[in-house]
């Protein structure tokens, strides 16, 4: 029997939903009869990914093409999607990417860019949604952040920081609205074949003079099962998380990077020889 995760009818906004790990969720959200607003930056392929949901599984999807960084469209959003839903149950946050490089190489405007998309995008859409959620008694937000948070990589800085702050106000404001029936919690992917990282991929390796492959073995080669992610699988994690299947889930964070990043430590060298003298 499959498992039903009680997606049919609830209402989903999807932020970078027409393509990467957010297009996926989306065609994922819209097989199980959820209802979908996709926002990204206003071009045809949004309206192509629309069209297609519709037409593939019958999904009523509402298209909007937005500005995260506007301080503004938020708000617009989360009423467009009241105005045309009557409610908002689910929020994933999947807009944003970050430029690497060598840190005293990286310009200001790089910095700026990440926290005002990916850090400010995302706070500003759980702040124009709670609202909704909180007189509703119901909510799931999920944000895709990246395990360089929890894993930082000297050259992925920028990300690593926006990515480390959401994990922080995901966990403070999860016990916040705890009570209010809503749970808000994070999908840490490593390195997984999206259009995005392919752009990062290009990035590093116009700036380090690197080729692509050096480039991708640097991602692969200390992650023991030494695979990039598919986004496919990163996407069933969001849409779990979004459903109520893991009803008693909040302030967490699922790390899929195929081994890479360490939840313990190892120990100092010093602590690996023994102190002490036998015989």
């Amino acid at each position: 029997m499959a498992l039903d995760l009680k997606l049919d009818g609830k209402v989903a906004i999807i932020t970078g939903g027409c393509m990467g790990l957010g297009g996926e969720a989306a065609k994922q959200l819209a097989e199980q009869g959820a209802k979908l607003a996709l926002v990204s930056i206003p071009d045809d392929a949004l309206e192509a990914k629309a069209k297609d949901l519709r037409e593939t599984f019958g999904a009523e999807v509402l298209a909007i093409g937005a500005d995260l960084t506007d301080p503004d469209t938020p708000n617009r959003i989360a009423a467009n999607v009241i105005k045309e839903f009557g409610r908002i149950d689910i929020l994933i946050n999947s807009a944003g990417a970050s430029q690497g490089g060598i840190f005293w190489d990286i310009p200001d405007e790089v910095w700026d860019e990440s926290f005002a998309l990916k850090f400010m995008g995302t706070i500003r859409m759980m702040r124009a949604v709670l609202p909704s959620m909180r007189k509703n008694g119901y909510g799931r937000i999920v944000t895709v952040v990246g395990d360089t948070g929890k894993q930082p990589r000297a050259r992925l800085l920028p990300g690593a920081a926006a990515n480390a702050a959401l994990l922080v106000v995901i966990k403070g404001l999860s016990d916040e609205v705890a009570i209010d029936g809503i749970a808000i919690n994070a999908v840490n992917p490593g390195p997984t074949r999206t259009e995005r990282i392919a752009t990062l991929f290009a990035n590093l390796s116009e700036s380090t003079g690197r080729t692509l492959e050096d480039i991708e073995s640097d991602f692969t080669d200390d992650a023991p099962m030494k695979t990039m992610g598919d986004p496919e699988d990163v996407a069933r994690m969001i849409v779990l998380l979004a459903s109520d299947v893991t009803y008693n889930m909040t302030g967490t964070s699922i790390t899929t990077d195929g081994g890479r990043s360490h939840a313990l430590p190892p120990p100092p060298p010093d602590l690996l020889r023994p102190t002490y003298e036998i015989g």
